[in-house]
């Protein structure tokens, strides 16, 4: 469930109309405290059970974003990122270290320089799994 998508939003409506008219009624039934003070306990269990229940479902399906190489994180950003060649590229393809990650990588057809272990390159951008890559 995507969060504050209108399903999570339902969730948390539910949750109160079911919370709040069951406390509601079950303090009403079982004792004889003031109307005005049964309203304030009833809202207490209702604040109570949403957040219980947001935490809940935040752990049940978290909406987590990972960026990965070559991706933007706004729209000004520029996707270029720096990395380290893991042994020597072999017909236009290797592996790049990049965050401390092992990515798979290929080399930019307009990048004529051979690239070899511990070389610095430079992401131009992600295709997958696969990361396009020029010499710096």
């Amino acid at each position: 469930m995507k969060r504050y998508s209108r399903l999570w939003w339902a969730s948390i409506l539910l949750s109160s109309i079911v919370t709040g008219g069951g406390s509601l009624l079950l303090i009403t039934l079982l004792t004889d405290l003031p109307l005005e003070t049964t309203i304030k306990v009833s809202g207490m269990l209702v604040l109570i059970g949403d957040i219980v229940l947001a935490l809940w479902m935040e752990t049940v399906s978290p909406t987590r974003i990972l960026v990965g190489p070559g991706d933007r994180r706004l729209k000004d950003d520029d996707p270029r990122e720096l990395g380290t060649v893991i042994g020597d590229f072999e017909n236009g393809s290797g592996s790049v270290s990049i965050r401390g990650e092992c990515w798979r990588a290929i080399q930019d057809p307009g990048c004529k320089r051979r690239l070899k272990a511990e070389s610095r390159v430079r992401i131009i951008e992600r295709r997958g799994l696969t990361l396009v890559v020029e010499s710096v």
